[in-house]
């Protein structure tokens, strides 16, 4: 077994039920703690034969060569349709016009251009690959030459390729649900691509329909059709086909579909793309499509995954001015409605009592002219102020500049919570222009109604971000938290003329990632936190951009399952390495159990309050200086130990690990109702070899010398003594490197 338990008081029965494995976690079980190769199957490194096969997949599209079309078959992996016609009757390899840029660093791009003589429509397919990576990415843009409207375009799928397994066996999908503020968020399915052990057809659609059908499926779990991209799923899979298989991703923060069709013996056709667009382009106007990401791997699934997250850090994660990844604070989270007064005085005890937090966080609450007190999340009028994005002068008389600059003393960054995005019929904005707004139907909006911005509209845009600008500037801003507590797809659909269906989004979408470039270019040391009622938010082209510091609106309740939330950090960690999270929402200082239970790369302790014991303030430093320790080992790859989703009666673990640096960190949680004391891990990462490895208890402080043979012979021993335990281990080899 891949690790053995130590059973006390129990029975051999009890451990099978206690570690029953599902998803990815049952993979790591075909390693027994014999085997010798213990890092090469799992880890991230890319192998030769991945790099070959993408590279001859990308030739073929760039009509250098036939590639593997056994496997994948169409060479322009895309299609659309110019009302009856096929985009294929005009887009071929052998047709288009290429332009390739020179190698930066890592990075190629080339722009295929064809030109329809039929409709006067240009496409231009945007391809970038990867030199570090088996993989390449591709949008496509369509534009009108024309001097008239263009035939309707429909049925794009920005992704369509057949991906098929030369064996002709059964497929597995691997996917995550995404952020909905539930016990399952990021919950990690395997799901084989056969209807039962008699039908090995099935097909797997995600979309609208699917979603709410999904969700009313899981008693009394239920997301309405929520249009924001991670609200129900990632826009992440892994497609598995035997020994081999495709990590495909999406970028665009709108209303996407992805199908699965495996039509038995090992053929798949797949494809994903915006999900509601049915529309004529003007003269000279152009559209784009979601963006897609292809990887290539081969091997074990787990290698995927961790390739998938290295591949995200490469390339698809914010940095800073140098160059360098952006590196996720630990916060002092508080409510921006908490007078200016009592944050001074928070800040000055942090100063005091030397807490070496990295940034303080100002959360909503602190704008507009209510006047009904707003300590929490729970209490005041700041809701209805949504869209007068002035400081409330009644909380903070001098704005928020002297709490930022005291954080700064302090030596903490500053962030500010906004969401210019929506709007309360009545602020300001929305009676001096209520032409920013998207319509509501044919009536005036009631005072009251929530609004969405138009950020389609130059003009609308254009105020926006000046005002967060403005905003950034006079509060002096380091952290830029932006939300969108609202399903946008009512206000986009109301928009549409009966011919122009998607239009809306799309412009919506690409105003949305030129408002945060342009903020970024304004403010070149400025950093964005992405939000969207939790990680609600969540894609390529956001993470490229933001990090999403709160992936989960759960923890704002304090009735959140701790468990539940170890739940969260197992699942999105297969996808996501930069990503945060905070402590449930209740008043005191949280004990070590919970503060691991969202341990991850950006973490955020909620409402310190000034009038600590000692012996708070102490246990208050340590979770600070624990979460800035164990923040580097997000950045490595992913070992998930256990996977008992929704049980508080087992054990839940995982280890990442730094292969350049050959150290880890192992995390695990003897949960409240589990009367089994101790485990032992076989740690992948390390030799069955005579090298020795330190361990050092984050708890007690001692250090444990052990080789590697040992530990993958007998596994590494975690005891835990009494129920709602938990532990962290960091490890490291001691052979000079």
């Amino acid at each position: 077994m891949y690790f053995r338990l130590n059973i006390l008081k129990r029975s051999y029965s009890i451990f099978f039920r206690s570690v029953l494995l599902t998803g990815l976690g049952l993979l790591l079980l075909q390693c027994s703690l014999e085997a010798a190769s213990p890092v090469e199957p799992y880890s991230s490194a890319v192998k030769k034969q991945e790099t070959d096969f993408a590279a001859k997949w990308i030739a073929s599209i760039l009509n250098q060569g036939k590639g593997n079309l056994a496997r994948y078959e169409a060479q322009i992996p895309f299609q659309f349709f110019i009302g009856k016609r096929s985009s294929r009757e005009w887009i071929k390899t052998d047709n288009a016009k290429i332009e390739s840029d020179r190698w930066i660093e890592s990075v190629r791009k080339h722009r295929l251009i064809w030109k329809d003589s039929v409709s006067s429509l240009v496409c231009e397919m945007e391809l970038t690959e990867f030199k570090d990576f088996p993989a390449f990415e591709w949008l496509v843009r369509l534009r009108n030459e024309g001097s008239g409207d263009s035939p309707i375009i429909h049925d794009f799928k920005a992704l369509d390729i057949s991906w098929n397994d030369p064996k002709g066996g059964v497929p597995i999908l691997y996917r995550s649900i995404g952020g909905p503020a539930s016990e399952i968020d990021y919950t990690f399915k395997t799901e084989p691509m056969r209807q039962s052990m008699w039908n090995d057809r099935r097909k797997v659609r995600m979309d609208t329909n699917s979603k709410a059908a999904f969700f009313e499926s899981l008693n009394n779990v239920y997301i309405p059709n929520d249009s924001r991209p991670s609200a129900v799923w990632l826009p992440f899979f892994n497609y598995q086909t035997g020994n081999d298989g495709i990590l495909i991703g999406l970028g665009w923060n709108g209303r996407w579909f992805t199908e699965f069709d495996h039509k038995g013996k090992g053929k798949t056709t797949v494809s994903a793309g915006m999900e509601f667009l049915n529309t004529k382009l003007l003269p000279g106007e152009s559209i784009r499509s979601p963006l897609v990401l292809i990887a290539y791997w081969n091997g074990e699934p787990m290698h995927a995954q961790n390739m998938f997250r290295q591949l995200i850090l490469a390339h698809h994660a914010p940095r800073q001015q140098n160059g360098d990844l952006v590196v996720p604070p630990v916060f002092c989270l508080t409510w921006g409605g908490v007078p200016a007064k009592n944050h001074l005085k928070t800040i000055a005890k942090i100063a005091e009592k030397k807490i070496p937090f990295d940034a303080y966080w100002i959360d909503a609450g602190w704008y507009g002219t209510g006047t009904v007190p707003s300590n929490s999340v729970f209490q005041g009028d700041w809701g209805p102020m949504a869209g007068d994005w002035r400081v409330n002068r009644n909380w903070h008389p001098d704005t928020l500049r002297p709490v930022s600059e005291a954080a700064a003393k302090a030596g903490m960054k500053f962030l500010l919570w906004v969401e210019p995005e929506r709007a309360v019929q009545g602020r300001p904005i929305t009676l001096e222009h209520p032409e920013y707004f998207y319509p509501t139907g044919n009536k005036k909006p009631n005072a009251g109604q929530t609004l969405l911005l138009n950020l389609g509209k130059t003009e609308a845009m254009n105020w926006v971000l000046d005002t967060v600008s403005n905003l950034i500037i006079q509060n002096k801003v380091d952290w830029y938290r932006e939300d969108f507590n609202l399903d946008p797809r009512f206000h986009w659909n109301e928009a549409d003329p009966p011919d122009r269906k998607g239009i809306a989004e799309i412009r919506f979408v690409e105003n949305l990632y030129h408002f945060w470039d342009t903020l970024k270019e304004r403010h070149p040391c400025l950093q964005i936190d992405n939000c969207a009622s939790g990680g609600r938010r969540i894609e390529l082209e956001t993470l490229t951009r933001a990090i999403s510091l709160c992936r989960s609106d759960y923890n704002c309740f304090p009735i959140a399952s701790l468990e539940a939330i170890q739940d969260h950090s197992y699942g999105i960690s297969y996808w996501i390495p930069l990503e945060g999270t905070f402590n449930i929402n209740r008043s005191d200082i949280a004990d070590s159990y919970e503060m691991r239970s969202g341990l991850s790369s950006g973490m955020s302790i909620r409402a310190v309050n000034p009038d600590l014991t000692e012996e708070k303030w102490d246990l208050l430093r340590r979770h600070v200086l624990e979460a800035k320790r164990a923040r580097d080992y997000f950045y490595g790859d992913y070992y998930p130990l256990t996977n008992s989703y929704s049980s508080n009666d087992s054990w839940s673990a995982y280890h990442f690990y730094l292969p350049k640096e050959k150290r880890g960190m192992l995390v695990a949680f003897r949960r409240p109702k589990c009367d089994i004391s101790s485990m032992k891990f076989d740690l992948l990462t390390i030799p069955n070899e005579e090298t020795v490895w330190e361990f050092e208890n984050a708890d007690t402080g001692s250090v444990q010398k052990i080789t590697g043979k040992e530990i993958r012979e007998k596994g590494f021993e975690v005891i835990l003594s009494n129920p709602r335990g938990s532990s962290i281990y960091y490890y490291h080899s001691l052979q000079k490197r």
